[in-house]
């Protein structure tokens, strides 16, 4: 077996680099904008995406908040996310301090479950 035939890729996966993902646009599924992702946050442990770091507009006169948002929340959609939750659930919603974005992991099973997902370490 040959390094070709180890490192071929199935047709079917999609590649996208985390400089990409970084400034992308995450919207509500009405197509109004939420924020933008600043950070990706990987499980160096076990090799996947942990969470985004979401930075949210600032909309009816709330102060701009950072939140930790699951990445199998978002749904990709022509080059932006989409998050299926209402722009309101952001407005009293605890956010991330502006510049500590990591979180240890009942902290990050908190946020699962606010999605409704089993966390990825789990699975």
């Amino acid at each position: 077996m040959g390094i070709a035939e180890e490192t071929q890729v199935p047709g079917n996966r999609t590649f996208v680099a985390s400089t990409e993902i970084k400034g992308s646009k995450i919207l509500t599924v009405k197509d109004e904008k939420l924020g933008t992702i600043k950070e990706v946050m990987i499980d160096s442990e076990r090799g996947r995406i942990a969470y985004v770091v979401f930075a949210c507009d600032c909309f009816l006169g709330m102060k701009c908040k950072f939140f930790a948002i699951p990445w199998g929340a978002l749904h990709a959609s022509r080059g932006d996310y989409i998050l299926k939750v209402d722009k309101e659930a952001f407005k009293t919603a605890e956010g991330l301090d502006e510049d500590v974005w990591t979180l240890n992991h009942n902290d990050l099973a908190k946020v699962y479950e606010q999605y409704n997902l089993h966390p990825y370490w789990e699975i």
